[in-house]
């Protein structure tokens, strides 16, 4: 660890943990984060009215839509994708509201002294790391919004091309949708909701993401201080104390570095424990997340292949939705595989500390701290695949496997 990065650091500065509290007020307007207060009963009436709005009529009209064209391998493709992310989403919101009480502890470990203790001296890892969340925000919302804004205009751009009235998206309404001023209206609802939707889908996985983040720069934060576990007075007294040092100072030194050691030990329990809550409240999500993504991925690219007249809002819109679901993806294990590396180095930290100086109970603490820190912290989707880049690159090459599949089948139909 380079310590005069924190010494001589030249980020700019931000609020603290900014990045979590973004991701956390979308998700409380948009109406997953009800208070436990009086008006708490209102609040869970305005969730369900806008989950109704948001996801209910769009489940309901695509899984219609689905059943009506069961059959066509084509349309089907165009419509099921959809569906998924918006099954998908709605169990991530009930996930929320079931693991409420148990994430809000985690926001408030977040916010206490043990996470919060050298918040002055060690002010650079909290700015790093919410300058990394923050720019993992902006990169996957832009995607997001770009497929959004492109969906959007797609009546626009069939009506300048002359083609006839077509939704956004796909679905079945019990109303004729070629006619104003159905037609308009249910435009307006279709943009206006899958807005919403896009920009609560992002809080929420980023609300995930936001968690490890600050995991990784609690361990950043422990690693620098069993390095940095004394200053030079204490290391100066330590060195010369067999020239003429009162042996009673000489304790003390060892005493004062013993329990800042037993500080470490605490502060790395914590995010242990930290960690598991985050992969007991969110592993099955995770797991569903990575399953649903690998089929979208295979089917907005099998889609743009089997596209026959190539609207470029249309063309540009699913790119920009086969991005966004790679990133989704990609922030999962991106922050799941920092975290086993922040992990995995607190035993060269450890090793890296000033322990040769002191006492033989400091050594047998820092053997201890080795040894539990020898198992690195992982995360996994649902037990069964580990938040790691080489867990993307293989989630990527089942997607294309799965692709070249459909297009090999639909092609011998043909």
């Amino acid at each position: 660890m380079e310590i005069h990065k924190v010494e001589n650091n030249k980020l700019r500065r931000i609020e603290i943990n900014f990045h979590l509290k973004m991701s956390l007020s979308i998700i409380r307007y948009l109406g997953t984060w009800p208070s436990q207060g009086y008006y708490r009963p209102l609040y869970i009436f305005y969730s369900i009215c806008l989950s109704f709005v948001m996801l209910g009529v769009f489940i309901f009209v695509q899984l219609v839509n689905l059943i009506l064209i069961w059959g066509d391998v084509t349309k089907m493709v165009s419509g099921a994708f959809l569906l998924m992310t918006n099954v998908l989403h709605m169990f991530k919101i009930i996930n929320i509201f079931r693991h409420q009480k148990r994430i809000q502890a985690l926001l408030n470990l977040v916010n206490s002294e043990t996470f919060n203790r050298h918040n002055v001296e060690l002010k650079y890892f909290l700015t790093k790391y919410t300058w990394n969340g923050i720019y993992h925000y902006i990169a996957y919302q832009s995607f997001g919004t770009v497929a959004v804004l492109c969906w959007g205009f797609t009546p626009v751009a069939d009506f300048i091309a002359g083609h006839e009235r077509r939704l956004p998206m796909d679905g079945w309404y019990p109303y004729n949708i070629t006619k104003s001023p159905a037609f308009e209206v249910t435009c307006a609802h279709q943009f206006i909701a899958v807005s919403m939707c896009c920009f609560h889908n992002v809080a929420l996985d980023t609300l995930v993401t936001g968690l490890i983040t600050i995991a990784c720069c609690q361990l950043e934060q422990l690693k620098y201080k069993i390095i940095t576990i004394e200053d030079d007075s204490n290391a100066k007294s330590i060195l010369t104390g067999y020239q003429g040092m009162q042996t009673s100072k000489i304790h003390e030194s060892n005493d004062r570095a013993y329990e800042e050691l037993g500080k470490c030990i605490e502060h790395n329990n914590v995010i242990v424990n930290f960690t598991k809550e985050i992969q007991e409240i969110f592993g099955t999500s995770i797991f569903m997340q990575f399953l649903v993504n690998c089929i979208i991925i295979c089917l907005t690219a099998f889609h743009i292949t089997q596209m026959k007249v190539y609207i470029p809002a249309e063309l540009i819109g699913m790119t920009a939705y086969t991005c966004c679901m790679t990133y989704q993806i990609f922030i999962y294990c991106w922050h799941g595989n920092e975290l086993y590396l922040q992990s995995q180095s607190v035993v060269l930290a450890a090793y890296s500390g000033n322990w040769w100086k002191y006492s033989e109970r400091y050594k047998r603490a820092v053997r201890l701290i080795m040894i539990g820190a020898s198992r690195p912290l992982t995360l996994t989707a649902g037990s069964l695949m580990t938040l790691s880049l080489q867990t993307f690159v293989g989630i990527l090459r089942a997607s294309y496997s799965f692709f070249t599949v459909l297009q090999t089948t639909t092609n011998k139909e043909k």
